[in-house]
């Protein structure tokens, strides 16, 4: 606004006054974020009797920047553990959003039972680093209920401050999963504009917009309200003699009218209840002598047919149907069979007891353990079996054929006498206010009505249709005459003038009001306008590196895709339809490219537009956790996802959990830096978490398979052995070097400042071994210490990588392993 000359100053002075809250009254938010809730990385996943976890596994990360893999095949509980960390920090889980009950009660493992429990491990910046988060569930307890904790270092337990999560969980969620990645791109176009939008930082302008549009919208109305009542009020007393009337008709289709003169015409004028009390009494409505006449033929008709079909040996039947149903429902949800048993498709679908008896067919297997056989919950000595579940079913098809017709009968009889008991109501209030308000004459109508009301009660059908049809006549002729007399009082009271004074009054009302905020609603229009423009700008400029990074993220995965994705834009406000739009070609060609783009590419999309936004620098959480985000790509794009984790892991830890072995071949392959850990489930839900294979040993065993391949000559496989076992002492050295600074409290980013500053061999090995501050001089002093073999091995794996060494290559590599082992304590 400074900088606008053109901005008027009551403008300006409407959106200062929009962007400062209202004195005394601060506006609240959902909650604050905690004050030690920064740089939050994760350091375990400890699970416990969740979905496919039995007995208490725990998947330990290394806390700091870097990519993890936790790969294991379908059913290994690898995602258990990604939701387990989802659920413990939101307490949900999107993967089951918007799905059926059905995907959450599976939540409970099946082979543990008692209390269930999921817990987060993390570090975070600050005096007191450590923080864990728990959800427990007791036995039996639902997956909304259990205790949700926190702690701090080895403080006591508090209840978890959800409140002080949801803001910052809300705009940067490191979670992603399978189901989401689709849903980012294809979801309702609103969802991903107001993520996107949350995370620019634009609520207070947001805030103040809202505040002048409000005010807009009320003046508008107001203004809308009167010149709407002003020509209603006109059309309507153009058609009344009284004098008054004719008079207010003409001075309201002046343009200008004469205020003044409308207000002495209404100000002698008085209103009282009992008009109101007697048009409610002429507005009472019966149903038509028709409609009765055919509810009065259906009951006479169902109570004929239920005479009809009722036997007692039907009857007797119809409650042994009761009988056999209730006892199937009980056998059904009392039993878990061991193999499935076929029900005939004669069997009644609408019997209770769960998949059972539902459209499947079929009573389905338990597993394990399962047992075959009931007891008669009658007796308690006879056996209820598959045998006799079949048997039954069949019993039930029979006897719901023998007795379908009373059956039938009675339910049209049921439905027949609900539609006189929603037609034959208790006495409208209407009427005791209009005898006592107005002293209407209602005597004759109430007893009557008590009639009328008393039909839906009545234990006699067989003359019912009768009665029905004369209480109704009776009614209709006493509604009638109590509305001919409302009408001849309403008629005495209501003078033509009568009902427009008070009319007329609130309109002078809201006239003068509109007329004295006329000039602050065009200064509204205009604030409105120009704050709403400030801030598409500031909108741009704060998407823009967000879009950046997306289209960043495109490129590297779009691998041999011909769909180039180009700016990134928020169309729309919190008010209107919006969306986020994408600009996207095919092959050089505007066009709508999601409908062309295959699932991989929808997913390498989404996975674009997710990342940005987790990745923020403003967001506290310095992890991002992703389940299966390869499955739908080809292998192209599983090299430029790779590629992808691996930059985003320079600042972030990347926990990635795949079943797919592509992505762990691709780090490998290109060699890219990660950890990866395989996760086994056996039987009885048993998870077991190892590593797959970390940096160092890689090295040494491809220095040990160069040693064993005798095709490779003998200078060539020095050269590569020393290489190998020279880049196993500089992984050593990383992992100990992050792991000391990290340890002391040392931040993310001056820890990878420090091993950027580390450009060769021996200062990796120096910040490792002296940290950071030393120079590479003294290491060999600190390694003597230890022993000769460590000063030699440096030396010798430093060398021997450029230049031919007198050593036994064998012995390099086993120096070298007991290196990193001396690093790794």
């Amino acid at each position: 606004m400074d900088t606008d000359p053109e901005i008027p100053g009551e403008v300006a002075a409407v959106v200062r006054a929009a962007l400062d809250p209202p004195t005394g009254a601060a506006e609240s938010v959902a909650g604050t974020p905690d004050p030690g809730l920064d740089g939050v990385f994760l350091t375990a996943i400890r699970v416990r009797g969740f979905r496919g976890i039995g007995p208490e596994t725990t998947l330990e990360l290394p806390a700091g920047p870097g990519l993890t893999l936790v790969t294991g095949r379908n059913g290994s509980g690898k995602s258990s553990f990604a939701e387990a960390a989802e659920l413990a920090l939101t307490g949900g889980n999107r993967r089951w959003d918007g799905r059926s009950a059905t995907w959450r009660e599976g939540w409970r493992n099946l082979h543990r039972s008692g209390p269930v429990r999921v817990e987060l491990e993390m570090r975070t910046d600050g005096p007191e680093s450590g923080l864990t988060v728990a959800r427990e569930w007791d036995t039996g307890e639902p997956l909304p209920g259990g205790a949700w904790t926190q702690r701090r270092g080895d403080g006591p337990e508090q209840a978890f401050a959800d409140g002080q999560w949801a803001i910052p969980m809300e705009l940067y969620r490191p979670f992603l999963s399978y189901s989401e990645l689709g849903a980012l791109v294809d979801g309702k176009p609103s969802e991903l504009f107001d993520a996107l939008h949350q995370l620019l930082g634009l609520d207070e302008l947001i805030t103040a917009h809202e505040r002048i549009r409000v005010r807009r919208l009320d003046l508008e109305r107001a203004a809308r309200t009167a010149r709407r009542e002003r020509q209603t009020l006109s059309a309507e007393l153009a058609g009344v003699t009284d004098h008054r009337a004719l008079r207010a008709g003409a001075l309201l289709r002046d343009p200008a009218p004469d205020i003044a003169e409308l207000e002495e015409l209404v100000a002698d004028t008085a209103a009282g209840p009992e008009p109101a009390a007697l048009r409610a009494v002429l507005a009472l409505e019966l149903p038509s002598a028709e409609r009765i006449a055919v509810l009065a033929g259906r009951i006479s008709a169902a109570v004929a047919a239920v005479a009809g079909a009722t036997a007692p040996e039907v009857v007797a039947d119809l409650r042994i149907l009761e009988l056999l149903r209730a006892a199937y429902a009980h056998v059904v949800d009392h039993t878990q069979l061991a193999a499935p048993v076929d029900i005939p498709d004669s069997a009644d679908p609408a019997l209770p007891g769960g998949p059972a008896a539902v459209d499947g067919r079929t009573v389905e297997s338990a597993g394990p353990g399962a047992h075959d056989v009931a007891l008669c919950p009658v007796c308690g000595h006879g056996t209820l079996d598959r045998q006799w579940l079949l048997d039954t079913a069949a019993a039930i098809d029979g006897l719901s054929a023998r007795t379908a017709e009373l059956a039938r009968a009675r339910s049209d009889l049921t439905g027949a006498l609900a539609d006189l008991r929603a037609l034959a109501v208790d006495l409208p209030s209407e009427l005791t206010t209009a005898a006592e308000t107005a002293g209407l004459d209602t005597v004759g109508l109430v007893e009557t009505w008590a009639q009328w009301a008393g039909l839906s009660e009545s234990r006699e059908l067989v003359g019912l249709p009768g009665r029905l049809r004369t209480v109704h006549e009776r009614l209709c002729v006493e509604l009638g005459f109590a509305q001919h007399c409302a009408g001849k009082e309403l008629d005495r009271l209501d003078e033509a003038w009568a009902p427009f004074a008070p009319r007329l009054r609130a309109w002078l009302e809201l006239t003068r009001t509109v007329t004295t905020q006329a000039a602050e609603l065009q200064t509204a229009r205009a604030a409105e306008e120009w704050l709403k423009a400030a801030t598409a700008r500031i909108r741009d400029e704060r998407l823009a590196p967000l879009a950046g990074t997306a289209r960043w993220v495109w490129q590297t995965l779009r691998q041999q895709s011909s769909v180039e994705l180009g700016g990134i834009h928020l169309q729309g406000n919190a008010n209107s339809a919006r969306r986020v739009h994408l600009e996207v070609t095919v092959d050089d060609v505007d066009g709508a490219a999601l409908s062309v783009m295959s699932q991989g590419e929808l997913h390498a999309l989404g996975l674009a537009l997710f990342l940005p936004r987790a990745t923020v620098a403003a967001s506290p959480f310095r992890f991002v956790v992703i389940d299966d985000p390869v499955q739908a790509m080809d292998p192209a794009k599983v090299d430029g996802l790779a590629r992808v984790l691996a930059t985003v892991a320079w600042e972030r830890q990347v926990v990635v959990f795949t079943h797919d072995d592509r992505l762990a071949e691709a780090v490998r392959r290109m060699q890219i830096d990660a950890r990866i850990i395989e996760v086994q489930r056996r039987e009885r839900s048993v998870v077991e978490v190892r590593p797959a294979g970390d940096p160092v040993h890689r090295y040494l065993d491809d220095a040990r398979a160069l040693l064993r391949t005798p095709q490779l000559p003998r200078t060539i496989a020095d050269e590569l052995v020393a290489t190998c076992c020279r880049s196993a002492l500089e992984a050593a050295s990383l992992a100990r070097a992050k792991r000391v600074l990290l340890a002391d409290g040392t931040d993310h980013r001056e820890v990878q400042r420090r091993i950027d500053r580390a450009q060769s061999t021996r200062a990796m090995v120096t910040l490792a071994v002296l940290g950071p501050g030393h120079r590479i001089e003294d290491l060999n002093k600190q390694l003597a210490k230890e022993g000769r073999w460590a000063v030699e091995v440096v030396r010798d794996a430093t060398a021997g990588a450029h230049v031919p060494i007198d050593r036994d290559l064998a012995e390099l590599i086993a120096d070298t392993e007991r290196f990193a082992e001396w690093l790794a304590r």
